[in-house]
């Protein structure tokens, strides 16, 4: 086999560990488990929501920020923003500098519910990997994110694919 059909199997590879994973996570057992421990449904777009206003820059992004954060249109993230408004986990307000602008900022009950679910997600995974040792653990950690920040980077580019 030739260096390039090697590396065109462990794309292939990733890419079915990848579509699996995903799978995986949203199979309807684990998010049954997932409400049950958080003690309410909760979809995990709001808690992408959440998270990306929790993790974004300064302290009010907008949902231009969370937009980038998430990397979904403007007219997603606003959705996203109103559906979180609606459930009272996150308080819209308009920026003091610039009144065209809307700041973004979590409610306690948006602390909390991310809070919790952080816990949860962290006890479910504790489990899944119970038989790694933190090296492994910090090595995955570490080349997913790699590939999250090359993939972002493939969507800086007009020939993304």
């Amino acid at each position: 086999m030739t260096l390039s059909t090697d590396r065109t199997a462990a794309h292939v590879s990733l890419d079915e560990a990848l579509v699996d994973l995903r799978r995986l996570w949203m199979h309807p057992r684990l998010l049954r488990w997932f409400s049950e421990q958080v003690g309410h449904d909760v979809e995990l777009a709001t808690l992408r929501t959440l998270r990306a206003i929790e993790s974004a820059p300064g302290d009010s992004p907008g949902v231009k920020d969370l937009a980038a954060i998430l990397a979904v249109d403007a007219s997603t993230a606003s959705r996203l923003v109103e559906q979180s408004v609606a459930e009272g986990y996150v308080e819209r307000r308009s920026s003091e500098a610039d009144r065209r602008r809307t700041q973004l900022r979590l409610t306690p009950s948006g602390e909390r519910l991310l809070e919790r679910s952080t816990e949860v997600r962290g006890r479910m995974l504790g489990r899944a990997t119970s038989g790694w040792d933190d090296e492994e653990l910090m090595t995955l950690a570490g080349l997913l994110a790699r590939l999250q920040t090359d993939l972002r980077g493939l969507l800086e580019h007009e020939d993304c694919p």
